[in-house]
């Protein structure tokens, strides 16, 4: 089945982008299959469905790398996500979405010379509803809610890396940050194809369903001789609060032809996780901010493509790393927008 994965991941993008270029929206109807959501995915998120692959460099090597070198190498993170659109429907100044988000990411240590190993994979799926109202106004031109009332998240570390620690270190540990979650967002503003500068609001929190937290209890198997389950402590934070902003330029400075100026700025206030200790776990700001340039052949929902700049400092995003803080990477990427 994880061999297939990628055939059918593809099989059913190449489907969807067929199916959207025939979709079309009429007011007072339900579509089928519609064009996608009421809100647009950007680089700044750290947690998105958009396509894009990441050059970047760190500054520190997670808990237990057990190569050298980590931060004077460049990493390479890729993402691959898709958004299947079911319902959507537009009446007068409202406009509905119900769609079936989903994206698989890579971090890989990939000019690390012995092997170029996966350093961590995190998967995640869930359904969205979104209602929008057009205020008639120039800003905030729309008024949106946005919910994800269950998404699943399942992370895991990269088997050279996880095999290489253990073999190395005593202190060696596997857990698997997964949980079920939900996610709720108020957004003031969508782009939608205007030929004037816009600018995007969302406000959100999310928090976990399941009673035990963000990770399971190992196994015994899954700790070096030097821990034991005695050690091990689950998760007690629930919920998780950002703040995203985000400007398009369409034309003028500082966009570039007809190619559009994107910056952005995402703040999270999350739990910084701990394994091994009973505190209270602690709540930390994660920044991250991006500016780039994309292009659209004829218009915002058509395909594209998109190169972009990207900072980002607090807690390390990435699957179990997220024990690790002061965690800063700068680098550059690429997406294809479908």
């Amino acid at each position: 089945m994880a061999r297939s994965f990628p055939v059918i991941f593809l099989f059913l993008y190449s489907c969807l982008a067929v199916t959207a270029s025939f979709a079309a929206e009429s007011d007072g109807r339900i579509v089928l299959f519609p064009q996608g959501p009421l809100t647009e995915a950007f680089p700044v998120e750290n947690m998105s469905t958009l396509n894009r692959l990441e050059v970047q460099k760190a500054n520190k090597a997670p808990p237990g790398y057990p190569w050298t070198g980590y931060s004077s190498r460049a990493l390479v993170d890729i993402r691959l996500g898709l958004e299947l659109p079911f319902l959507g429907g537009k009446t007068g100044p409202w406009s509905w979405y119900w769609g079936f988000p989903l994206s698989v990411d890579f971090l890989t240590d990939a000019f690390q010379q012995q092997t170029g190993p996966v350093v961590n994979s995190d998967y995640w799926l869930g359904t969205r509803v979104e209602a929008f109202y057009e205020t008639g106004i120039r800003w905030p031109a729309n008024l949106g809610l946005s919910i994800i009332p269950f998404f699943h998240e399942s992370t895991h570390l990269g088997d050279e890396f996880a095999l290489h620690w253990s073999q190395k270190d005593s202190y060696y540990y596997r857990i698997n940050v997964s949980y079920e979650a939900w996610d709720l967002a108020i957004c003031l503003d969508e782009y939608r194809g205007a030929d004037t500068a816009s600018f995007t609001l969302r406000l959100g929190c999310s928090g976990r369903w399941n009673k035990d937290g963000y990770y399971p209890l190992p196994a015994n198997s899954e700790f070096g001789a030097s821990r034991t389950l005695a050690d091990f402590h689950l998760s007690r934070g629930r919920t998780e609060y950002y703040l995203l902003i985000q400007t398009v330029v369409p034309k003028g400075f500082p966009a570039i032809r007809n190619w559009k100026f994107q910056g952005g700025l995402e703040l999270r206030n999350r739990i910084l996780l701990s394994y091994f200790t009973a505190e209270k776990e602690a709540r930390v700001w994660t920044v991250t901010g991006s500016v780039g340039w994309f292009h659209y052949p004829e218009s915002w929902k058509g395909n594209g493509q998109g190169i972009y700049l990207k900072l980002l400092y607090g807690q390390n995003p990435h699957g179990q790393l997220r024990e690790q803080y002061g965690y800063f990477t700068a680098g550059f990427g690429y997406t294809m927008i479908f």
